[in-house]
């Protein structure tokens, strides 16, 4: 007969499986018959695996066996696994947790964010790059094919939510429509004109580790890359859509014109600006 492996740690545990069970029933003499049946059931689950054959005078059939060697596998093997796997998430939340926060508080970090679209940053390769610090998931820099128009007046960011490391943060501001790559203007939709007006654009903040890095003379080679042992609030995901205010967007227009010879651009260009100068 083909006798399954187990090691004996688990071999222990469903004999201690086994004997609290029995110790735990003992006391209860309602049913003694229906006891000893599932003590000799489970003495023939461990003297199966123990390397002994089954017992005649117990008429149990093989997939009944199977399901009961399985049940106690699962019990003996699985339940420990949980239980180390959720310890292991405690103590790293714990330890984040320990972790300080420096830097910039959430409403700052929106601030800051807002600060560099106003400036123009959103629309070159270098400000998305900074940009993307602020951020728990940067991306690399495309060229726009569509930017969002804003008011020249915004926020500032507050803060509506928080707990140690996730926060809400909220910036008001008027949505004024959009530029594509073709320097065409499009004006802002009635539904989201009245979205943004009535409610203000939120983002998700969380504390996540920093890291000391170490370059070489160059500048360039990273040669170490150690846990800082702090932590700072970043935007939770990307960048999003490239934006600016309206200013901005008005010199934005000016350079793109310069820089093109198409006729149609330039004459979108035009119109755009007219448009844009009438807005605040």
């Amino acid at each position: 007969m083909e006798h399954l492996p187990l090691e004996g740690s688990c071999l222990r545990s469903l004999t201690a499986s086994y004997s609290s069970l029995r110790d735990r029933h003992t006391p209860l003499q309602a049913k003694p018959h229906r006891q000893r049946k599932s003590a000799s059931l489970c003495k023939c689950v461990i003297s199966r695996y123990a390397g002994n054959g089954l017992s005649p005078r117990i008429a149990v059939s093989n997939q009944r066996m199977r399901k009961c060697v399985l049940a106690c596998i699962a019990f003996a093997v699985l339940v420990p696994c949980n239980r180390s796997q959720r310890d292991a998430r405690q103590l790293a939340i714990a330890n984040a947790s320990a972790e300080p926060i420096q830097g910039r508080t959430p409403p700052e970090v929106v601030n800051e964010l807002w600060r560099l679209a106003t400036q123009g940053q959103l629309l070159t390769p270098q400000g998305w790059t900074r940009s993307g610090q602020l951020f728990t998931s940067p991306t690399t820099f495309l060229k726009p094919k569509v930017i969002f128009i804003v008011s020249n007046e915004w926020g500032p960011a507050f803060e509506y939510s928080a707990n140690p490391d996730r926060a809400g943060v909220g910036v008001g501001f008027n949505p004024l429509g959009s530029i594509d790559n073709g320097l065409h203007y499009t004006p802002p939709t009635s539904d989201t004109l009245k979205q943004f007006v009535k409610y203000d654009t939120v983002y998700d903040l969380a504390t996540v580790p920093t890291d000391t890095m170490m370059y070489g003379a160059d500048g360039k080679t990273l040669i170490s890359n150690q846990p800082s042992g702090s932590r700072v609030w970043k935007i939770k995901g990307s960048q999003g859509r490239p934006f600016t205010t309206v200013n901005t967007a008005i010199r934005y227009v000016l350079a793109e014109r310069e820089k093109t010879q198409d006729a149609v651009i330039r004459k979108n260009a035009d119109e755009t600006l007219r448009i844009l100068m009438r807005l605040d």
